[in-house]
């Protein structure tokens, strides 16, 4: 292989770091530079193969290998003895007769045939041998060892990557979705206001106070919009001790303002992302606030069917006597149920009770 051949195959591998999918196609090319008929990318143990990619052998066959044969493998047990990234062939670690004397040989490599095999160890990671092995039509020679010793660095560097950044995007994924379930509206976005993710429930109030312009996040006023991207770039600036505030966005008369909070948001991979979060603002619309369901009272504070009725009303705030006239029990009864439910949430008086009630964790989604 030429060096341009080379290079361009190096590029390929890195480009399949930056994006799992190309891995299959990435291991032909390699598989075709080696004259072999296969390329594989596994992780295993000594007993199990909790993944194997080889995307030009047979699935059957592929399914069996992690069911059955994988401790049959001769190469596999000799070459799992050697140090990481250290190549082998199958005829540096076992005898021709040997290995063709074998159930895993004439079983499971000869009918596909693979007739020997090339491959290392590049990395281990909580107890896994994450593994490159090239099956080929013919013996490899001192050309191929080569070969492989200088892609070898670049596969391990190449699939670290993916590993970091698939750990990442699952991050991402299950942040987002969390987010995403709750009814608190939230919105990260860049240091130029620009959004990068808006929940539902801020997506619902977008148009309602808030509003996006090629992008960027504004207020129904200059002045607040003036406002808001001021304090979102100071959750930019490196210090950020007086970073973030607190900002009233009008919403026109007869009706009450949105309620912002913004925080810094620093990113976790300051260097792969070319938009990077730079805030969180959390919007309340106070008039759109949700009181919990009596079944969460109960759950979250242990209260009874009849505690969480009245700990529900009482956030009516027009008192304890108008409560317990809508439930329809006496004012005694009210304040001995009142007593208990303090007793069991912590709280010392009835305003506290309301305040905790309101801010417990009954936004999260249901569905």
């Amino acid at each position: 292989m030429n060096q341009d051949d080379l290079l361009s195959l190096i590029d390929g591998i890195y480009g399949a770091a930056a994006d799992a999918a190309c891995w299959p196609a990435v291991q032909q090319r390699i598989a075709d530079a080696f004259d072999a008929g296969e390329a594989s990318l596994s992780a295993v143990s000594a007993t199990a193969v909790p993944w194997l990619v080889a995307p030009r052998s047979d699935p059957e066959f592929l399914e069996s290998y992690g069911a059955y044969y994988h401790p049959l493998n001769l190469f596999w047990q000799r070459s799992s003895r050697m140090p990481i990234g250290a190549v082998a062939t199958d005829a540096m670690l076992v005898s021709r007769e040997t290995l063709k004397a074998s159930e895993f040989y004439n079983d499971w490599s000869r009918p596909q045939g693979y007739l020997s095999v090339m491959g290392a160890t590049l990395l281990v990671e909580d107890g896994w041998r994450v593994e490159f092995v090239v099956p080929g039509k013919h013996e490899f020679g001192p050309s191929q060892l080569k070969l492989y010793r200088a892609l070898a660095p670049h596969l391990t560097r190449a699939l670290q990557l993916t590993q970091r950044l698939g750990r990442a995007g699952m991050e991402r994924a299950v942040a987002a979705d969390a987010l995403d379930r709750l009814s608190q509206a939230v919105v990260v976005v860049d240091a130029q206001s620009r959004v990068l993710f808006a929940n539902r429930a801020a997506s619902a109030l977008l148009g309602d106070g808030l509003s996006l312009y090629d992008g960027i996040l504004r207020a129904g006023v200059n002045g607040q919009t003036a406002k808001l991207h001021q304090i979102v770039v100071g959750c930019a600036r490196p210090d950020l001790s007086n970073a973030g505030g607190h900002l009233a966005i009008s919403r026109g008369p007869d009706r009450l303002a949105l309620s912002l909070l913004v925080t810094p948001a620093k990113p976790r991979l300051d260097w792969l992302a070319s938009r990077q979060p730079c805030a969180m603002i959390f919007v309340t619309d106070p008039e759109a606030v949700r009181t919990p369901e009596t079944v969460f009272l109960q759950n979250q504070f242990g209260l009874t069917p009849a505690e969480a009725v009245l700990a529900r009303e009482l956030l009516n705030g027009d008192g304890i006597d108008a409560a317990a006239g809508r439930i329809g029990i006496s004012v005694p009864t009210a304040r001995t149920h009142l007593r208990r439910v303090l007793a069991k949430t912590g709280a010392s008086r009835q305003a506290e009770l309301v305040r905790l009630v309101l801010h417990s964790d009954h936004r999260l989604r249901r569905d």
